[in-house]
């Protein structure tokens, strides 16, 4: 069973990353974080991508999306991605991979799911296609800052269905288990799956202890309360906290629990330095001296999220599960009421982009490459 483990210590927080292939036979979920995410001190990306029908388009994408998001932001000199960014590098990507994919024989249907969380100080902006799943712990409760997109969600289900896709027992066309994903070029040519991250803002406080990060392979084991409390039960009951010990045992307890799926999880713990922060720009802005741009558009119907305090959409609370049975899996969470799109993002109305992907080493002089969307992580020859 392969493991991969990356971690980050600082005063203002403690990040650590992990992924397992589990019982899989191949290793599908890719993950990354970026620190710092721009010129900021405080600033942070957090991204995973669960591959389905392959491991190459998830590949492709952390080796593409966390690069052109930073270098998007940093040109702009912002301090987050703007939701116009998040779009249409979404947009240039899954178009990138599709036009790669179809040129090969036979035709890659690799797919992939997308989460990603920017942070700089108090702001978060996250942008989600697909069922991977981001919650938030402050001041006492988990907040879930995503939602799952499904094909049995009932706006997603509508979006199918008005495209004359089908949704057969909870998967699309009766076989793929998202509803939103880079890549499945028969869907993108049916224009019966769609790209298009949802974007959601908000605003940490002071009272913030832990964001989560991580893929279905988790969750799918996991209410949400669950895992924080985990984390925190683990964190307690030791005179020598240690995140990254806590981080493998939650792991190690969702394959107990009956997962057979990759597992990725980021855990970034905010420490006293952080909240602190936060505190100071809490008073400058109460005080009228801030001059910090809000993150998002205003609040609106259709943007329920409020900038001033942690306030996120109505999500109705996940069912409670004293004890798990192997092979249930829990009940699923409808977060947000979504109206549906009346056109969907399809690879035959998409015009090829003409983004040019930065090397990921970003220490170092931009320069165009080219990169092997179809290699393995050990790079081999492809025939066909």
């Amino acid at each position: 069973m392969k493991n991969n483990l990356k971690k980050l210590q600082t005063d203002l927080w403690e990040i650590v990353q992990f992924d397992t292939q589990g019982k899989r036979s191949a290793m599908e979920d890719f993950s990354d974080f970026l620190y710092p995410f721009t010129s900021s001190e405080t600033s942070i990306l957090l991204s995973v991508f669960d591959g389905h029908a392959g491991h190459r388009c998830a590949n492709f994408l952390v080796n593409t999306l966390p690069a052109e998001l930073k270098k998007e932001t940093l040109s702009a000199a912002a301090a987050l991605p703007s939701e116009e960014n998040f779009k249409k590098i979404f947009k240039s990507l899954d178009q990138m991979w599709l036009d790669s994919a179809s040129k090969k024989e036979p035709r890659i249907e690799d797919g992939s799911t997308a989460l990603c969380v920017a942070l700089d100080c108090s702001d978060i902006i996250i942008a989600n296609c697909g069922d991977c799943r981001a919650i938030l712990s402050t001041a006492g409760q988990t907040i879930a800052l995503t939602r799952d997109h499904k094909p049995s969600d009932e706006s997603e289900q509508q979006r199918i269905v008005n495209q004359g896709g089908t949704v057969i027992g909870g998967r699309l066309q009766g076989q793929l288990a998202v509803s939103r994903a880079f890549g499945n070029y028969e869907y993108k040519e049916a224009q019966i799956l769609s790209s298009e991250p949802e974007i959601h803002h908000i605003s940490l406080t002071p009272d913030v202890e832990y964001l989560v990060v991580g893929s279905d392979g988790l969750y799918e084991h996991f209410t949400n309360e669950e895992i924080i409390s985990f984390i925190k039960n683990g964190l307690n009951r030791s005179n020598n906290p240690n995140l990254e010990m806590i981080v493998k045992e939650l792991v190690e307890e969702a394959i107990d629990r009956g997962s057979g799926d990759n597992i990725t999880i980021l855990v970034v713990k905010f420490e006293k330095a952080f909240k602190k922060l936060l505190k100071k720009k809490s008073k400058k802005q109460q005080s009228g001296k801030s001059t910090h741009p809000a993150v998002g558009p205003a609040v609106t119907k259709n943007n329920p999220v409020k900038s001033a305090k942690i306030t996120v959409p109505d999500f109705p609370p996940e069912p409670k599960t004293s004890l798990f049975k192997k092979g249930q899996k829990l009940g699923k969470n409808t977060l947000l009421e979504v109206s549906p799109k009346k056109k969907s993002e399809t690879a035959k109305k998409l015009k090829p982009p003409s983004v040019k992907l930065p090397s990921p080493r970003l220490d170092k002089p931009y320069k165009p490459f080219k990169y092997d969307f179809f290699g393995s992580r050990t790079p081999v020859t492809i025939s066909g």
